[in-house]
């Protein structure tokens, strides 16, 4: 392993860190957040992009044996808050890039003491305290059943609420990981968030004597030079993630003979963008299925998309080891293969539990079974297929969005009398947000435009932008079901035809 502490094992920008700095500069950190009474049981929430100082406070946090909350940066600044009252952590911290941010979320919030890592005219820099620490390494504090991380999303009506894993749960996702990516060491490319699953990438790479190449925002042309540059074995990215890169004029001219992965989830992807893909890079294709509460659930592998007896790119994989699943129906019976019913499953990295909501957690994680909200099927090899979700969640590039969260920003506007929004295929994000809005009085057919820009800037500065709707369709009254309810698969029909709707 000498080569993994003198060799780059963190590469952002210009910027290299070999296994040694690393080392010492969390171990330092680490010293200086105890002085803050950081310790087991203790939260962090840190507001960051994709630095190399992110990969080193998450490490000194968690060495500590206390807890990471990132914060998503997608998430609008009114969310982050929620999130910041929800979770009450007990100490925030940020990169110096996100300073009025953070100053806006401190003051909101009641926060009194911030840390800055780096330097910044607003909080501490802790970075300062830690030259002052020794930098031998530390004896790390973790112990199985406590919390490792809490990551925030929102329930089926939108109430956000933390989905926490236990430091075992994180070693089972190390374990699942190692056995879908393969035999270390790694030169993963991560251009995702490392607030979240880019994050942990970071830290199974650096766990298996590997590399992690830091990349802020995903740019196809950009990810297509960097792949050849720096010999690139893996990568992560969304289903449209992946067709932006096949599809890049860069990629034709690119030499990768190093790349050994290309994984993709987090939404619904196309079978025949997902055989192109494997036409333009050759049997390195991998798709995981999984969620924030359960981890990974299942894999479809690199032989799985190059089977010529079966066909199988709109499968899932099958499941992890660890990981049982069962297909139930409505009254909880499991169901034989072939039949559609809710995906369930017993895994080692299933949350712990909904934070501080153990009602909520009570409705998914019954008699040690966790229910996925999915529902799907099995074959006769035991290949996983989703259909549908219970729930009416729309997924956008791998992000959830809550309908009803995006049809109250609406209907709260005075020109909207009612508005419903459905989740439409779209084939570059997996889904797009299409709402369909009754205005309180006509709009003038000058003013459509007008209207309809209006409520989508509504949305995207109360939500953020990956809630906007893509589409807004101006309706005369709103189709309903027999039961006076509004009719989603009628307004989803009307929408692919474009029949009875007042075109925006």
């Amino acid at each position: 392993m000498e080569s993994a502490r003198t060799g780059d094992v963190v590469v952002a920008g210009s910027r290299r860190i070999t296994g040694e700095q690393l080392l010492q500069r969390a171990s330092a950190l680490a010293r200086a957040l105890a002085d803050q009474g950081i310790e087991p049981g203790k939260t962090v929430a840190y507001l960051h992009g994709n630095s190399a100082e992110s990969v080193i406070a998450r490490l000194a946090v968690q060495s500590l044996g206390a807890c990471y909350v990132g914060l998503r940066p997608f998430f609008s600044t009114g969310e982050k808050l929620k999130f910041l009252l929800e979770g009450q952590p007990e100490l925030f911290v940020f990169d110096p890039d996100q300073r009025d941010e953070a100053a806006s979320l401190c003051s909101r919030a009641g926060i009194s003491h911030a840390l800055s890592i780096g330097d910044c005219d607003f909080g501490e820099n802790v970075l300062d305290l830690a030259e002052e620490k020794p930098d031998a390494p530390l004896e790390c504090s973790d112990r199985d059943g406590d919390i490792s991380m809490v990551t925030f999303s929102s329930g089926s009506t939108g109430e956000p609420k933390g989905i926490a894993h236990t430091f075992a749960s994180a070693s089972g996702f190390l374990d699942n990981a190692r056995h879908m990516y393969g035999p270390g060491p790694w030169r993963f490319l991560v251009a995702i968030p490392l607030s979240d699953l880019g994050g942990e990438i970071v830290q199974w790479t650096l766990a298996g004597g590997g590399t992690a190449v830091l990349v802020d925002d995903f740019h196809a042309g950009e990810v297509a030079a960097i792949l050849g540059r720096e010999r690139i074995t893996h990568f992560f990215g969304s289903p449209s993630m992946v067709h932006a890169l096949v599809h890049d004029p860069g990629l034709q001219d690119a030499e990768l003979p190093d790349l050994r992965l290309v994984a993709y989830g987090g939404a619904p992807s196309s079978p025949s963008r997902i055989a192109d893909a494997v036409a333009a890079l050759g049997p390195v294709l991998m798709h995981n299925y999984g969620m924030q509460e359960a981890g990974f659930i299942s894999f479809l592998d690199r032989t799985d998309h190059v089977r010529t007896e079966r066909y199988l790119l709109n499968s899932v994989g099958r499941p992890l080891p660890g990981v049982e699943i069962a297909i139930r129906n409505a009254e909880g019976r499991e169901l034989p293969a072939g039949s559609i019913g809710e995906v369930c499953l017993r895994s080692p990295t299933i949350m712990a539990g909904y934070w501080r909501r153990p009602d909520l957690t009570s409705q998914v994680l019954r008699a040690g079974w966790f229910h996925t909200g999915d529902l799907g099927r099995t074959d006769d090899e035991g290949y996983l297929y989703l259909v549908d979700r219970v729930k009416d969640i729309i997924i956008v590039d791998a992000y959830n969005v809550y309908p009803q969260q995006v049809e109250q920003v609406l209907t709260a506007h005075p020109g909207v009398a009612q508005a419903v929004v459905v989740g439409l295929p779209d084939p570059d994000t997996g889904e797009s947000v299409y709402a369909a809005v009754v205005p309180s009085v006509p709009v003038p057919a000058g003013r459509t435009a007008e209207f309809t820009a209006e409520l989508t800037a509504a949305v995207r500065e109360t939500l953020g932008s990956v809630h906007q709707p893509t589409r807004v369709d101006l309706l005369s009254s709103m189709p309903l079901t027999p039961r006076g309810k509004p009719d989603k698969a009628a307004i989803r029909g009307q929408a692919a035809g474009a029949a009875g709707a007042l075109r925006s």
